[in-house]
């Protein structure tokens, strides 16, 4: 079993979307200006505090590191999950306010070089749009704040230079169709600008001291 089989996780509560990338695979713009890395498809999921989900997706993050590298500080590597107060205290220190809603929560940021499949629920039914006419048409169902469902594998990574770590690989994403939009939200490629093929190497812990030398 390959070791992105290994760790699988469906949502079984809806969390929030927000920078939805899902109908064409985009590269991300770099401090330059110019599209830098393999073009992906992306979003990212706004966890509560407490989500009946959070504990399990921590678990199993830290159990894909652990499985590549048994005895390696936490702190030495990179994850998809990210504290909403570590979040909206970079966009507040670059003078914006816009990222207050996520302190709330924990965000996980998910990416794939294929599409995920794309399902949305109609009168009551699941309905997975499988043509490009389908999901073009139901693009406005995946709004920046949405309640969304997902499914996600998590795998391992040393790339390079880059710091390696876990990547959360976007497989399925179903629209409930249901939650505020949120106004304002930023591009999949202006909120990802430095992304480079893989995570960034900044230190996830942001300075803190938490258990585990874990930063979520």
């Amino acid at each position: 079993m390959s070791e992105v089989e290994q760790f699988n996780f469906s949502l079984t509560v809806p969390a929030r979307l927000l920078h939805p990338n899902l109908l064409e695979a985009k590269s991300f713009m770099g401090p330059n200006g110019k599209a830098n890395g393999e073009p992906k498809f992306s979003a990212r999921f706004l966890l509560s505090a407490d989500h009946p989900d959070l504990k399990a997706i921590k678990d199993m993050v830290v159990a894909c590191a652990r499985a590549k590298w048994p005895t390696r500080a936490l702190s030495e590597l990179a994850f998809p999950i990210e504290s909403g107060i570590i979040a909206a205290d970079k966009r507040k220190a670059k003078g914006k306010e816009d990222g207050e809603f996520m302190r709330s929560g924990v965000l996980l940021t998910a990416r794939s070089k294929f599409q995920p499949r794309l399902a949305g629920i109609e009168n009551g039914r699941i309905v997975e749009y499988e043509t490009d006419v389908a999901k073009a048409a139901a693009r406005s169902k995946f709004y920046f704040g949405v309640d969304a469902l997902a499914l996600f594998s998590f795998s391992s990574h040393e790339v390079g230079s880059n710091k390696p770590g876990v990547n959360a690989y976007l497989n399925m994403v179903l629209t409930t169709g249901k939650g505020e939009r949120i106004a304002g939200g930023k591009s999949a490629a202006e909120v990802f600008k430095g992304y480079q093929g893989s995570y960034s190497a900044e230190d996830p812990t942001g300075g803190l001291d938490v258990e585990d030398d874990l930063p979520f």
